[in-house]
């Protein structure tokens, strides 16, 4: 099946951030998959993993935010710890043309008409502009 020729994938290249990004995508809420080094893993581990693999990819950080539990949050192998709307943020930093980022901040923040996020560039941004 998909699940194990992805798993297959990070066997034959252990950095190979796409395969981590995918067999997240292929889980269930509450599925884990083994890897063939032994390691457990859930769609939440995969998407840091991927990260780790691959700092610029905007992907796997919103998909990160996305398999999230509200209030949740993940941290990465660079000590950093993110939730759900820093994921989102992320995704917008690192691939500022990547649309779906800024639509998931969007969706992330309260629909407070005084809220918004700062990007990495300094610019404040609220939800409707966001999704612009």
């Amino acid at each position: 099946d998909k699940k194990q020729l992805y798993v297959e994938a990070i066997r034959r290249s252990p950095d190979y951030s796409s395969a981590y990004k995918n067999l997240g995508t292929e889980l269930f809420a509450g599925e884990t998959v083994e890897l063939n080094d032994g390691r457990v893993l859930d769609g939440k581990q995969l998407f840091v993993e991927a990260i780790r693999c691959d700092r610029g990819s905007s992907s796997a950080y919103y998909n990160l935010g996305l398999v999230l539990a509200a209030g949740d949050t993940a941290q990465l192998h660079d000590g950093r710890v993110l939730d759900k709307k820093q994921l989102f943020v992320e995704a917008i930093r690192v691939d500022a043309e990547d649309k779906r980022g800024y639509s998931l901040v969007a969706l992330a923040i309260t629909l407070s008409a005084n809220e918004t996020v700062t990007l990495a560039n300094g610019r404040k941004l609220n939800s409707r502009q966001l999704l612009q």
